[in-house]
């Protein structure tokens, strides 16, 4: 069954609706004040890895995670035959 992973991880997200801001990656206030630097301030927008707590912008199909990390695999075992490890 397919569904949608962070491209970083292949894990679950989540939006950053109640996350940290884009100034000082802080948490914000109610009424818009980064906690951290005291200014203004928004949330940083985007997707959040729940494992690493990367940003990114669009998810995708865990299959598709799984070529990428399959291929990184056949990319670094032809590395090491090149250099006979």
């Amino acid at each position: 069954m397919a569904g949608l992973v962070s491209p970083c991880c292949g894990d679950e997200y989540t939006d950053n609706e109640n996350g940290t801001s884009y100034c000082c990656d802080a948490i914000i206030s109610e009424e818009g004040i980064c906690y951290e630097c005291k200014d203004h301030s928004e949330l940083e927008i985007g997707l959040v890895c729940m494992k690493c707590e990367e940003f990114f912008d669009e998810a995708i199909e865990d299959y598709e995670y799984a070529e990428k990390q399959h291929d990184s695999y056949l990319e670094d075992r032809m590395d090491e035959e090149k250099l006979g490890l």
